[in-house]
């Protein structure tokens, strides 16, 4: 991106430190990602989108002239790994699934996004703004939104998943007019993390770490997943092996505030797992309830990455709230 197409603050920001332990873990990690890619069962486009902290690679398929739908994936889930999970949303919207900066595998331009400033939120309607979901430019202006008549698309709908549920409600404070409906599924952001990821997850990835083996990938998974198959879940492995940093989590270690969750006045479902090591269910079921104003909660049986079989059942439980509450 040319020096005259960024902002006074964004040529002053420091280069992030680097991502990967070294340069093969990091091909092994873009080389899973360009395999995903080539194995989706649609067709697809890439598109590069400007904005002010850098360029932002966004993966589009669906439908063109569908209602319009943005996926924000969870922490090593970029693009490729939303689009094979949400199958059933694919073929019923437009979908645009934004890669997260500074994340393994990601195709966006690194940068270190500052929560403290709603930056992943602003990062994420800039990047709404430069697919034309929503009007406005670089300099923070809005334009008047559609409702999706005389032609004009409607405000899109969105599912943020893990760390891209933080990422929706942080949009949600930066632009609430810019979210239709949504559908957060085992969010963060919503509560502190869970005294139990350090023992469940973090502990036995950093075994995994140190000794690579099919047993020591079973025990950093079996926490976190419903089906902790190594060779399914390969991404995951290889991030935990070769990513050196992580981007910080939109809303802090200690959530959102209650005001700040407030901001989300679309309708929208939660789906929490019961046994969720990072955010447990009930308790976010109980946030979400307490602080969203228009909100439907559910709490599934399982772990922080559900089943395929479960993810397909949550996708029609998405679809059934947005009829219900008339936005599809």
């Amino acid at each position: 991106m040319a020096e005259s197409d960024t902002t006074p603050s964004q040529r002053m920001r420091p280069p992030p430190p680097p991502l990967y332990r070294n340069t093969g873990g990091e091909a092994a990690i873009r080389a899973v990602y360009d395999r995903l890619l080539a194995a989706l069962p649609y067709d697809h486009e890439q598109r590069l989108v400007q904005t002010s902290f850098g360029t932002a690679h966004v993966l589009v398929c669906g439908p063109a002239d569908a209602e319009p739908l943005v996926l924000w994936h969870g922490m090593g889930a970029p693009g490729p790994t939303m689009l094979e999970g949400f199958a059933p949303l694919i073929s019923r919207f437009r979908s645009y699934v934004p890669d997260m900066p500074y994340q393994g595998a990601s195709r966006s331009e690194d940068v270190l996004l500052d929560p403290s400033t709603h930056e992943h939120g602003k990062w994420a309607l800039e990047v709404l703004q430069g697919l034309g979901l929503v009007p406005g430019d670089r300099q923070g202006n809005k334009g008047a939104l559609s409702k999706g008549k005389g032609g004009v698309p409607p405000v899109p709908l969105h599912a943020g998943v893990s760390f891209g549920g933080a990422v929706l409600l942080d949009l949600a404070n930066v632009a609430p007019e810019a979210i239709r409906g949504a559908a957060l599924i085992v969010p963060g952001g919503l509560i502190p993390g869970s005294a139990w990821c350090m023992p469940c997850l973090l502990l036995p990835s950093m075994i995994y770490r140190l000794l690579p083996c099919s047993f020591t990938a079973w025990l950093a998974l079996v926490g976190m997943c419903d089906e902790p198959v190594p060779e399914q879940l390969e991404l995951i492995l290889l991030e935990w092996r070769y990513v050196a940093a992580h981007s910080p989590l939109p809303g802090g270690n200690a959530g959102f505030s209650k005001a700040q969750l407030s901001r989300l006045t679309a309708p929208t479902i939660v789906i929490a797992a019961e046994k969720d090591v990072l955010w447990p269910g009930k308790a976010v079921a109980a946030a979400a309830e307490a602080s969203l104003p228009a909100c439907k909660t559910m709490v599934i049986p399982g772990r922080h990455l559900p089943s395929r079989a479960k993810l397909a059942e949550c996708m029609e439980e998405v679809l059934s709230f947005w009829a219900v509450s008339k936005l599809i």
